[in-house]
């Protein structure tokens, strides 16, 4: 259950927090941003996917934070005409020998430029590739499945904007800006793409039993402050 009676309370919450101007963060790591400002709000935290306030989702990001943050992982769907090449065949054609002596493919891949690997990413405005520059398309995923993974995920967004800047070893944020996000932008989406701030990672490796161990392919973007970019609609709140 949410807890504010209804959106505009949790806006005018936000408001006040705004009017604080720096706060020393709640816990000295990464995660800081949200646990200061999930304390802030008075929202208990926990790791139950769903909305976190006034039935939204809430994220809180470091304005030009630079970090690299997984959006969802997913594979492509199923079937050969989306699966050309995949899970374990993929592997064995196109991967290497890891640290542990197992065939594995853990890697990013990016727009255009093959990685070391020889993979890379192509993209209508219909569908996103990965290719590889020998083997040709290894999947695809099409924009309009894409954009019902990714609403599952960000049905309705609050992103809320902090400067954030060190005193004595501890970070402190100001909570000045925040947008509720909706609606997903394939346009928008793909401009990031193309840009090469939203890239794929692909984490498996084959068992001994030579069953596919996958931890899940991540769509990952390079700096989430853009991430509002990937919404049709963009409503300030402060």
């Amino acid at each position: 259950m949410s807890e504010f009676d209804d959106f505009s309370e949790f806006v005018d919450s936000l408001r006040e927090i705004k009017e604080m101007s720096y706060v020393e963060t709640h816990r000295n790591a990464d995660t800081g941003i949200g646990k200061t400002l999930e304390d802030l709000l008075g929202i208990a935290e926990n790791n139950i996917p769903g909305p976190d306030a006034a039935g939204v989702e809430l994220k809180s990001v470091r304005r030009r934070s630079g970090s690299l943050t997984t959006l969802f992982t997913k594979e492509p769907p199923r079937g050969n005409e989306h699966r050309p090449l995949w899970g374990q065949e993929m592997i064995r054609e196109l991967g290497y020998i890891d640290g542990d002596g197992r065939p594995a493919l853990k890697v990013t891949i990016e727009p255009k430029n093959p990685n070391s690997q020889g993979f890379y990413l192509s993209y209508t405005d219909t569908d996103i590739k990965i290719m590889h520059e020998d083997a040709g398309v290894c999947c695809i995923y099409p924009i309009d499945w894409l954009q019902e993974k990714f609403e599952q995920k960000f049905p309705q967004l609050v992103m809320v904007f902090a400067k954030s800047e060190m005193r004595d070893g501890r970070e402190y944020f100001h909570y000045d800006q925040a947008y509720h996000l909706d609606g997903f932008d394939p346009q928008a989406f793909l401009n990031l793409m193309r840009e090469g701030i939203i890239t794929v990672d692909l984490r498996m490796h084959l068992k001994e039993s030579g069953a596919n161990r996958n931890h899940g392919t991540a769509w990952r973007i390079m700096d989430e402050s853009e991430l509002d970019r990937a919404f049709e609609e963009r409503t300030p709140l402060l």
